[in-house]
């Protein structure tokens, strides 16, 4: 099979899984007939999200090479400086969350009120733990320049950005105004352009 087809249907087949089972219809529809509860429905569903990202991850460092390279690979500290901004910026927010007792809110571990976290690092962009995926993700290309890891990177990006937008639609539905200021200080994703000071 094309490598392109076969990176496409892997990364359809995680994105339309994992947000078709976050939404509440659906969750409540397979608790219902399955009878297991949240903590078994978000274990299962994690499980089989996460199999579907290595399995497109597998697709791209199989295939990588049998696509056109686009420049020389990088090596060396330069190679890594996107994955350890992305651990630092992730770390960072995912460090927030657990220092606040939220974890499980924030993975669907518990059904209890979304929070809305806008200090620390979540002053520099709106969606922390997104923006250290996406840029790790774009770090893949330094070495393996090729347009395999492109195209990876397109659909990647193409999807976090619809799962940041339907989670703000959240937010805005539960903390109105407040998000709304929020969203004119902060950055999207990527904490640029610089920061304005949040609301209090």
């Amino acid at each position: 099979m094309n490598p392109y087809v076969e990176i496409f249907l892997a990364m359809a087949g995680f994105g339309v899984f994992h947000s078709l089972t976050a939404r509440p219809a659906v969750k409540s529809a397979v608790r219902a007939r399955s009878g297991i509860g949240n903590l078994g429905y978000m274990a299962v569903r994690t499980l089989i999200s996460s199999a579907l990202l290595v399995l497109s991850l597998v697709v791209l460092f199989r295939y990588t090479s049998a696509t056109p390279q686009l420049f020389r690979p990088v090596s060396g500290l330069p190679a890594i400086l996107p994955t350890l901004f992305a651990i630092w910026i992730g770390g960072a927010a995912l460090g927030q969350v657990a220092r606040s007792n939220r974890l499980p809110q924030v993975f669907g571990l518990r059904e209890t009120p979304i929070v809305f976290f806008y200090s620390g690092a979540y002053r520099l962009c709106r969606h922390p733990m997104y923006s250290g995926w996406l840029i790790a993700s774009w770090g893949i290309l330094l070495s393996k320049p090729y347009l395999l890891t492109v195209v990876f990177n397109l659909l990647m990006t193409a999807y976090i950005v619809y799962e940041s937008r339907r989670e703000e639609k959240q937010m805005i539905a539960l903390f109105g105004d407040k998000y709304r200021e929020y969203r004119k200080a902060i950055p999207f994703i990527l904490p640029y352009p610089f920061p304005r000071k949040p609301p209090a």
